[in-house]
């Protein structure tokens, strides 16, 4: 009896170990084919760009194809969608940015669930935004944009409803009691000819669309959104230390697969990314757009996800934003 039991105890272990070394050789083997890459916006833009550098890496590390599909429309949600009809097998990811945890809220129906339909492979990069004020406006610094706001009415640009831009006035305002109010434009781009023109006062935009406006002096940057100044603009204060203590507003591209994808595919693809996005090539683009390299692992960017789907939520609820 001791002789069998020693045996199918042995017996056990074996079968551990084999099943140990296929996941390791599975990972290893990873990817056996091409692998689809989802953006969900047009090409040419910075998401497409970034998307476009990472893939041409990986597929020089991995000896495959990466074939970038641009799959625009619906606020951002098709192409997501469409990562849905594909096996949970790391042979299609795709790239989302920080208004999709946001979407949850704004939108009445999404054709998917972020939290559970899909999985978090890496937060690959973050950037921080910029709050330009028209350059007609009397004031110099964020401290001097509040006061102004006591005397009278403040409005802000925003693209849409629900993105960053909107919910970095909707943070200021409740972070200082304003009211400023939101006027909606149709994208980043004619909200900040808005502000240029004086149509709005304010708004938060990416770094790669003010600070050249900024520097043709066509708007004034005041802050920066994230919790230290940028190496390339260190003279711009940040949100917190100008008095909006905690204020923190970055834009974030990360990447995620089909929820059920197997945890050792999920960690391959999350060193091979970050061994890309570390690369000269990459690492040159984001310096330009003022980013850094996050490259997190998959476990801290699905918490990351959670996190942000609740704080987004909480925004939006306090703000009275209705659903669309």
């Amino acid at each position: 009896m001791k002789q069998l039991i020693k045996l199918g105890f042995q017996a056990f272990v074996t079968c551990l170990i084999l099943l140990g070394a296929a996941g390791t050789s599975w990972a290893t083997d990873f990817p056996s084919k091409p692998v689809k890459f989802v953006v969900s916006w047009s090409p040419g833009g910075g998401a497409d760009a970034l998307a476009r550098r990472l893939a041409k890496g990986l597929a020089e590390k991995w000896g495959q194809p990466v074939i970038v599909e641009n799959k625009p429309g619906a606020d951002a949600t098709i192409g997501i969608q469409s990562m849905l009809q594909f096996p949970a097998d790391g042979h299609t990811i795709g790239l989302i940015i920080t208004s999709h945890t946001v979407h949850p809220s704004v939108r009445k129906v999404l054709p998917y669930d972020l939290l559970k339909d899909f999985v978090g492979v890496t937060n690959v990069m973050e950037a921080p935004n910029l709050l330009v004020v028209n350059p007609k406006l009397p004031v110099k610094n964020l401290s001097e944009l509040i006061a102004l706001g006591k005397t009278r009415p403040l409005n802000f640009a925003a693209p849409g409803l629900g993105g960053p831009g909107h919910l970095g006035g909707v943070m200021f305002n409740n972070m200082t009691g304003l009211n400023a109010m939101h006027i909606p434009y149709p994208g980043g781009s004619p909200a900040l000819m808005g502000v240029v023109r004086g149509d709005a006062d304010f708004m938060f935009t990416t770094m790669l669309s003010g600070l050249p406006q900024a520097k043709s002096g066509q708007v004034k940057a005041i802050a920066i959104t994230s919790m230290e100044r940028s190496p390339l603009e260190t003279d711009i204060p940040t949100v917190s230390e100008s008095g909006l203590k905690g204020f923190e507003l970055v834009t974030w591209y990360g990447i995620i697969a089909k929820a059920g994808t197997p945890k050792n595919i999920l960690e391959k693809l999350a060193s091979d990314i970050e061994w890309v996005a570390k690369s000269p090539d990459v690492t040159s683009f984001l310096v330009k757009e003022n980013a850094r390299v996050v490259a997190s692992s998959p476990e801290k960017f699905a918490l990351q996800l959670k996190n942000e789907v609740k704080k987004w939520a909480e925004i939006v609820k306090q703000a009275n934003i209705q659903p669309e």
